[in-house]
């Protein structure tokens, strides 16, 4: 007699308890089964070498795997990597027998108690008194107040231009709305601090007045932030991950101050300078440094940890196979907990891969987008709404499907 024999993919909890209830396992049966099905890896960094010898005995110990450094048994190493892995029942037990224990064993238990808890879910954004629902992928539309925009859709100063372009996008599906007065294409030299006032804070005021959608404004300069706060917005897409670019700095304290939204970009060096062979030795590993310096460096300057999302910089400094690898491991950045903004709308490494020019990416933009969203994404940035609203509605409904 077949069986028929299929393999299941288990990416959190209730991936496994679905399975069992179609199984007709009872609600008991399911509830201790479920840490057992569950399959964690996480990548320890930088392990002194007693913390990850006891580690790799208790997890041994527990039925659990934690690999190191090949040197560290004979002392040849001060300190290793660790690749630790098992089920979240084995996990479980390690972190129990490692709480309490000496040699920084109850932080270590700790850290990977909350990086597991929070990729399993849901985070809370807030941005000046509203939680932006992120049970479902939301759309952000990108509003380039810029004659020089690199996508080709950039609405200059015309307010009216811009407003009915806020319109639209809102018509067609758009969560949020993002605003930006200064291009950040690769190349682009920095925009004065008076024009970008004059083309942002009108069409931010008109939206403000005329709708109730939730506004961004994509700057890094602090004194324009501040005023489109006071003009209404709700959140700071800041590319520079709030270090400031061109002497700019403060964008933690103002962002405090109003309670607002922020989403923290990864960027090597400038728009200016971002492609000039930009290299990394270990992209994950470094990017996910970044962000728990920016994480806390934000958390200093007194903004909530709700208010806080990530945005990895598709393109920005990235290298097309950079691009790709970020796109198809956003796993690396949940354990954070925050909520993850991807923005691949008609970016290059699209025409590289495809050969298309920036007006003719849509199906490009379409695919990178849903492989995002069912990788964790919570949030795109794109310019076509209409049509990635309905990419998201597919995507989202593929990622809620049941076993």
């Amino acid at each position: 007699m077949n069986h028929r024999p299929r393999l299941c993919r288990i990416d959190n909890p209730e991936d496994a308890a679905r399975l069992m209830r179609r199984a007709g396992v009872s609600g008991r049966g399911i509830e201790l089964m479920t840490p057992k099905l569950g399959f964690c890896v996480l990548h320890l960094r930088d392990v002194p070498h007693t913390t990850a010898t006891i580690l790799k005995q208790e997890a041994l110990a527990v039925g659990a795997e934690a690999a190191v450094n090949k040197n560290l048994i004979v002392r040849g190493v001060d300190r290793t990597d660790v690749v630790l892995a098992g089920t979240r029942r084995r996990l479980n037990l390690l972190l129990a027998k490692l709480r309490g224990q000496q040699f920084g064993l109850t932080a270590l238990a700790e850290q990977i108690q909350n990086a597991i808890s929070a990729a399993e879910g849901t985070p809370v954004w807030r941005a000046r008194g509203r939680e932006i629902n992120l049970s479902h992928p939301l759309v952000m539309g990108a509003i380039n107040l810029t004659p020089d925009s690199f996508s080709g859709n950039g609405v200059g100063d015309d307010v009216a231009v811009a407003l009915e372009r806020g319109r639209a996008m809102l018509a067609a599906g758009a969560d949020i709305l993002d605003l930006g007065a200064e291009s950040s294409r690769p190349g682009a030299e920095p925009l004065d601090l008076k024009t970008e006032k004059e083309r942002l804070l009108p069409v931010v005021r008109a939206l403000v007045g005329e709708t109730d959608a939730v506004i961004s404004v994509d700057t890094y300069k602090t004194e324009v932030a501040v005023l489109a706060l006071e003009a209404g917005a709700h959140i700071v897409n800041d590319i520079s991950g709030m270090r400031g670019l061109n002497g700019s700095g403060g964008m933690g304290r103002a962002v405090a101050l109003f309670d607002a939204g922020v989403i923290v970009m990864h960027m090597l060096g400038a728009p200016r300078d971002m492609q000039r062979d930009p290299h990394y030795d270990d992209l994950g590993s470094e990017l996910h440094a970044f962000f728990a310096e920016r994480i806390e460096a934000a958390l200093a300057d007194g903004v909530p940890r709700s208010n806080i999302a990530l945005d990895p910089g598709i393109g920005f400094g990235k290298r097309l196979e950079d691009n790709l690898a970020i796109l198809n491991h956003l796993e690396w950045f949940g354990g954070f907990g925050r909520p993850l903004v991807i923005g691949a709308s008609r970016k290059s490494f699209i025409g590289k891969l495809t050969g298309a020019e920036v007006t003719d990416r849509l199906p490009g933009t379409i695919a990178a987008h849903t492989a995002a969203i069912l990788r964790g994404a919570h949030v795109i940035r794109v310019h076509d709404v209409a049509e990635a609203h309905q990419a998201v509605q597919v995507a989202a409904s593929i990622r809620a499907a049941g076993q």
